[in-house]
Formats: structure tokens, C-alpha cells, sequence
């Protein structure tokens, strides 16, 4: 959880620690989908996982995410 935290990170202004489980990727963290797709890609290289686009909707937390990964 701590490498998801940290990569998300590079696209908000906050810090892991400032980061729960169940924030909303885009109503908390404000992500836009813009924003969510590139940490998504990036997040496939971290982690080596294939995240197709048709399972984008069903991330609305961090806890979604990382339930997935």
C-alpha cells in the first residue's frame, strides 16, 4: 500500500501519510481523469499489472485500487 500511496503522490499535493484507504480518488484526492489515467500507468509499470480501461469506473478509492493490483 505504501508504493501506491507514494505513486500517487506524484499527482496530488499531499503526503502518504495524509492518505487513507477510503478516499475518493477523484472527490478527496482530486484527480481528474486525465490525472487518473497517467498515475494508472504508471502504476502498471510499479506494480507489473495490465489495467484495462473497461475497470477504470470501478476505482473510486484507494482501497478499490488497491484491492485490484
Amino acid at each position: 500500500m505504501d508504493k501506491l500511496k507514494q505513486i500517487i503522490c506524484n499527482y496530488v499535493d499531499t503526503t502518504p501519510n495524509l492518505i487513507s484507504d477510503e478516499m475518493s480518488l477523484n472527490a478527496e484526492l482530486g484527480l481528474d481523469s486525465f490525472a487518473l489515467i497517467s498515475m494508472l500507468l504508471e502504476i502498471e509499470d510499479g506494480f507489473g499489472v495490465e489495467i484495462p480501461n473497461y475497470v477504470l469506473p470501478n476505482f473510486q478509492t484507494l482501497k478499490d485500487l488497491y484491492s485490484y493490483i
